[in-house]
This record gives structure tokens, sequence and C-alpha cells, in this order.
């Protein structure tokens, strides 16, 4: 079973830096706009090499990534996407040409 918690506030009011209170050994981070993370070694503890760091962008590598995390990494309690809205922003912008209502409907499935 797991929890499903949404961090919401203003830009600079410390969501990101939260994360520093998570363990790196048992966390993974989409970090969805490829930013720094804003605390003091960050860099150290949340990488590529240690596999708990990942540039995503787009929702179906979020999916994928998290059916793998799922089936092959049970030390992995908190999974983290940074910065979340851009991907939803980025799939509408992409799609604004498109006329009615389907585009709506495939967001929603």
């Amino acid at each position: 079973m797991s929890n499903l918690v949404l961090v919401m506030g203003e830009s600079g009011s410390g969501k990101s830096t939260s994360i520093k209170s998570l363990d790196p050994k048992e966390t993974v981070i989409f970090n969805i706009l490829g930013k720094r993370l804003p605390f003091k070694g960050s860099a150290a503890s949340y990488n590529e090499t240690n596999k708990n760091l990942f540039k995503i962008d787009d929702w179906q590598t979020v999916i994928n990534y998290l059916n793998s995390i799922s089936a092959s990494a049970p030390h992995i309690k908190n999974v983290v996407l940074d910065d979340a809205i851009y991907i939803m922003r980025t799939e509408f912008f992409n799609r604004s040409k498109e006329r009615g209502f389907d585009k709506f409907a495939k967001f929603s499935a």
C-alpha cells in the first residue's frame, strides 16, 4: 500500500528543499525541469550514478519508471516528482492546435 502526498506552495517556499529530510537510499527523484536541488550536499546524495535522480519530462516515462521501481526496487519508499505540473503544461501546449474535446478525454484516461 502507498500514500500519496501532494506538496503545493509558492515558488521559493521550500518544497524542493524539503527533500533533504528524506533518506537518499530510499528515495528516487524525477526532476522534471532538470534544475539543481536547492540544498547542500544534494549533488552527492542524488545523482544518476546512485540511480536516484532522473531528468524525465513525459508521463509515459514516469509510468515506466514507477512500474520498474515497483517490480524491482522494494527498498524505494519515496518517489518525488519535482515540478510535475510542467509535464501537464507541456502536454497542453503540444496539443493546443487540436480542436474539440477529444484531447481532454485523453488527459483523463
